[in-house]
């Protein structure tokens, strides 16, 4: 027998398939689970809080502002942007600044955001420029020369001679945009470096750009291509043989350091 005042120890034995830990232990393991279980929690709130958002009328294109258009429709703008009542989560913005900016008016489109419910439609309009003529029909285009509307406003402008004699040009059509912008480039630079001004502007796919001066003479100018050395050029012949001495020729620029004169 045991002796008297002496306890009795006993051997704890765990079950089978039983862990024992301690405290500390099983308080951690305690708190990773509840840690799990609100992250959980917090995940589901989340993708449900984002599903209610993006079927909620609340977060749907409900108005559409229209910004910068003056000769441009408003209601062909609203027509175009296909937005109306779309979830403002998931807008295809790119898509519609392309389709607004198909009206030939319409330079460019930015579409923006703005919570919850409407998008600012700002759009750059296309500026009237010079006319565009052939034969007798006289067409408006801006400087990139994109044909505007017969409609657009134009007090005065310059005047593109096309004698290629293409078929009839609609709002939206391009004519060559390169003799374009070489007619910006002479109108303003042949007063600056000749003293002289441009009288006439005419255009052929085979001699691109050509003018006549108030000195009396022709210039074949070609393409955009070098036209400070073109003017330069230019210069110095009429320098050596002189504006008098030229008037009624045809000056040749085309051809870099091989300028003709007839």
């Amino acid at each position: 027998m045991p002796s008297k005042g002496k306890a009795r120890k006993e051997k704890t034995r765990p079950l089978e398939g039983e862990v024992l830990m301690d405290e500390k232990t099983a308080r951690r393991v305690r708190l990773t689970r509840w840690r799990r279980l609100l992250t959980g929690l917090a995940v589901g709130l989340i993708v449900g809080g984002s599903i209610g958002l993006y079927a909620s009328p609340l977060l749907r294109v409900q108005d559409i502002e229209i910004v910068g258009a003056t000769a441009v429709s408003r209601d062909e703008v609203l027509s175009l942007t296909r937005l109306d009542g779309d979830s403002m989560m998931r807008l295809d913005l790119a898509a519609a600044e392309r389709r607004v900016e198909s009206i030939p008016m319409v330079q460019s489109a930015r579409l923006e955001r703005h919570w919850p419910r409407t998008v600012r439609v700002v759009i750059s309009e296309r500026a009237p420029w010079a006319f565009w003529q052939i034969g007798p029909d006289r067409y408006v285009i801006d400087n990139e020369g994109v044909v505007l509307p017969g409609s657009a406003p134009l007090q005065a402008g310059p005047t593109i001679l096309d004698v290629s004699g293409p078929p009839r040009l609609a709002p939206g059509d391009h004519v060559d945009r390169d003799a374009v912008i070489l007619a910006q480039a002479v109108l303003q630079r042949v007063p600056q470096t000749l003293a002289m001004n441009v009288v006439t502007l005419e255009y052929s796919p085979q001699q691109g750009l050509a003018l006549t001066t108030d000195a009396g003479y022709r210039v074949v100018v070609g393409d955009s291509q070098n036209v400070d050395y073109k003017l330069a050029v230019w210069k110095a012949i009429e320098g050596r043989l002189g504006r008098e001495t030229m008037a009624g020729h045809v000056l040749d620029l085309r051809f870099g350091d091989r300028p003709s004169f007839q």
